[in-house]
């Protein structure tokens, strides 16, 4: 099942390899708002199967705590089965780290910056 969903802060896909794309838009701030919304959209498209998401953070300016905690908790692994955060910035480096430092996701995520070496990764998540 393939499909695109956007909110004001990112977009996202499945993807026929059943990992879900998504990208944060440029300059983004991300809120529990936001969060809520691109979880509960990608949701839709999973058809109800957690699935592995590839998730472009270059664009991130920043999280605030309410969606970081929310994206590490189980409504997001409901949806997600693991997590590749590309970074591409000492920004979005920074952003990264703080957010695996401060929540224990309920997924695995790591970060990577090779999209490809985050894809061969996730691959071992595919259900």
């Amino acid at each position: 099942m393939e499909g695109t969903v956007e909110t004001r802060a990112q977009i996202a896909y499945l993807h026929a390899d059943g990992i879900f794309r998504v990208r944060a838009k440029a300059g983004t701030d991300l809120t529990l708002v936001e969060a809520r919304e691109i979880i509960q959209k990608m949701g839709s498209l999973s058809g109800g199967q957690p699935r592995p998401a590839l998730v472009d953070a270059t664009g991130t300016k920043s999280i605030d705590r309410e969606a970081r905690r929310y994206f590490a908790g189980h409504e997001t692994a409901k949806v997600e089965s693991a997590a590749a955060l590309i970074i591409g910035s000492p920004l979005s480096r920074a952003i990264g780290n703080f957010f695996m430092g401060l929540n224990k996701a309920q997924i695995p995520v790591r970060l990577f910056t090779s999209e490809d070496e985050a894809l061969e990764w996730l691959r071992g998540f595919r259900t």
